[in-house]
């Protein structure tokens, strides 16, 4: 995996997508994330309200008292289909004062592939994570979080690490790539330095 240092910078996709500046990328690199983002930022808005979503197929992983609440789609999820905002894996919606406004993609690769395993799209400018600490119920509703030894309490299990990468297209202190923060930031690869987490003071 890449050692990923760089600052990252405030985001507005009203403005034009210019992800210049980050040390080592190449030209290729960043014209691949530029073009991801925009792509999303024009497409995603189809999935704006839930009910479109849920009758595609999307399903709350039940997180919506957080702030915000993930949608998934377990059939985007094994299609071989990856980074395409028309069969995004999961769907993001901050669901502050009672509305649903959908705020990113998270897209994802298959359940089980490595995180060193994951598309290189825009090397040092896309950081991929999985969420190794959460815990759901059989019914795929996200109930509580990993005890000290890695373990979930009795009744609720460990999903299939997963690698994922949100696009955000409303605006975002930490750019259009960027995990959420704290405890719901999940586990970067090995080697990696968070690209910014102001909850842990990493960036």
């Amino acid at each position: 995996g890449h050692v990923h240092t760089t600052a990252t910078h405030p985001y507005d996709p009203a403005l034009p997508v210019d992800l210049s500046g980050t040390p080592g990328v190449t030209t290729a690199q960043q014209a691949a994330a530029e073009q991801l983002v925009v792509l999303t930022i024009a497409r995603l808005p189809q999935w704006a309200d839930q009910k479109v979503a849920f009758a595609h197929g999307f399903t709350s992983i039940g997180d919506g008292f957080t702030g915000i609440e993930h949608l998934i789609n377990k059939a985007y999820m094994t299609d071989n289909t990856v980074l395409n905002p028309d069969r995004a894996e999961s769907l993001v919606y901050d669901t502050k004062n009672g509305k649903h406004t959908l705020v990113a993609a998270m897209y994802m690769v298959a359940p089980g592939t490595p995180l060193s395993a994951v598309p290189d799209v825009g090397g040092a400018l896309v950081q991929w994570h999985i969420h190794d600490n959460l815990c759901y119920s059989p019914e795929g509703q996200v109930r509580g979080v990993t005890d000290a030894t890695g373990a979930c309490p009795a009744g609720l299990v460990k999903p299939v690490p997963t690698p994922m990468v949100h696009v955000w297209i409303t605006p975002h202190r930490c750019g259009p790539f960027a995990a959420l923060e704290g405890i719901a930031g999940g586990s970067i690869a090995a080697g990696q330095t968070r690209l910014c987490d102001h909850v842990t003071g990493a960036a």
